[in-house]
């Protein structure tokens, strides 16, 4: 008997040990998914981090999991984008005329997340599961860092081959505004690049990726620079309720705020001629509808047209003259919004 309790008490810390194990066999599996592969709850052996980038998705069908397993995955290039995007807004600030700019810069840094999230080439699903007991399905995306890392280089020579062949462009030209227009052409394919080296900075096992070897603060100096250069006389022309004395300060502002100096009709590299035409206004249960077309037209000191760019408007309000108000509200908006871009592109066609 004394044995037998002896051996009993000798047992006992296996047997605890035992059970211990056994306890944490059963909860390996994360929520008790049975025959769950080891991706589910653990980094995959299969396709280790060093060698892939990898994302999960779960749902109620295969598509929905697989679908979230993807996104899962540029979820990474995405961070990396905006944090560089952030990070550029400190060297693409500019003021000009007491115009910040910004949020130009800001805008552009948006499109080039959309951008990015797009030309994502070469993910897979490399694996699916169904969990029997819940019924969802997992999936498992993939994409080789090698695969991944030789099309972002690819792209970034693509970039920054078009930046320097506009730069040699510009130094070729005499026109201030021509020379502008393609250092412009070299800093949209730098911003394009950086991007570009953001994604490859996620996929390059040292993280380092292709640092630029033109600085992108200079070319946007130098844009400046030029533009200011450029003298501007501007002009404009309304038929219908809006004055041109109104119209004349809205193109004021946005030829100081696009970056050219003001010059008189003599003294003047380009004119601009601001054209609105409005339709007969229009009454509707109490409400004064504004519509037309408002034109902007750049010439040469000769008259030449060098080209023309239209928009459509419209405006209401409760009175014609807040209709009217509203209407200039939004032309000042368009050409602030777009009269630098439409006079650059105008010059490169």
């Amino acid at each position: 008997m004394k044995h037998s309790i002896l051996i009993t008490r000798r047992l006992t810390p296996f047997i605890l040990l035992f059970f211990a194990l056994f306890l944490a066999a059963c909860s390996s599996t994360g929520d008790g998914q049975k025959g769950a592969p080891q991706w589910i709850d653990s980094d995959s052996k299969k396709f280790p981090k060093a060698m892939y980038l990898v994302g999960q998705g779960m749902g109620d069908n295969a598509s929905d999991a697989k679908d979230r397993a993807r996104s899962d995955l540029a979820k990474q290039f995405e961070v990396a984008v905006v944090e560089q995007s952030q990070q550029s807004q400190n060297f693409s600030s500019s003021s000009v005329g007491g115009v910040a700019q910004q949020s130009l810069e800001q805008r552009i840094s948006r499109q080039l997340l959309t951008r990015t999230s797009r030309t994502l080439e070469g993910v897979e699903i490399a694996e699916q599961w169904q969990n029997k007991e819940s019924g969802q399905y997992y999936a498992l995306a993939i994409l080789s860092r090698p695969r991944a890392q030789r099309q972002f280089e690819q792209k970034i020579r693509a970039l920054d081959d078009q930046a320097y062949q506009s730069l040699q462009q510009a130094e070729l030209e005499n026109d201030n505004l021509i020379r502008a227009a393609n250092v412009h052409k070299a800093i949209k394919a730098q911003q394009q690049r950086l991007a570009m080296q953001s994604s490859l900075q996620v996929v390059d096992s040292s993280g380092r990726g292709k640092p630029p070897t033109i600085s992108l603060a200079e070319l946007i100096r130098s844009r400046e620079t030029l533009l200011a250069k450029v003298g501007m006389y501007s002009r404009s022309d309304a038929t219908g309720s809006v004055t041109n004395e109104n119209l004349e300060k809205i193109m004021a502002a946005a030829v100081a705020g696009a970056g050219f100096s003001h010059a008189d009709k003599t003294a003047a590299s380009y004119h601009l001629v601001l054209e609105l035409a409005l339709d007969p206004g229009i009454i509707e249960r109490g409400w004064y509808w504004a519509r037309g077309t408002v034109q902007v037209t750049l010439l040469r000191p000769d008259g030449k047209e060098i080209g023309v760019q239209r928009w459509p408007i419209k405006a209401s309000a409760t009175t014609s003259e807040r209709a009217n108000q509203r209407l200039l509200t939004e032309i000042d908006a368009i050409l602030k919004k777009n009269l630098r871009q439409t006079l650059l592109s105008f010059v490169l066609q």
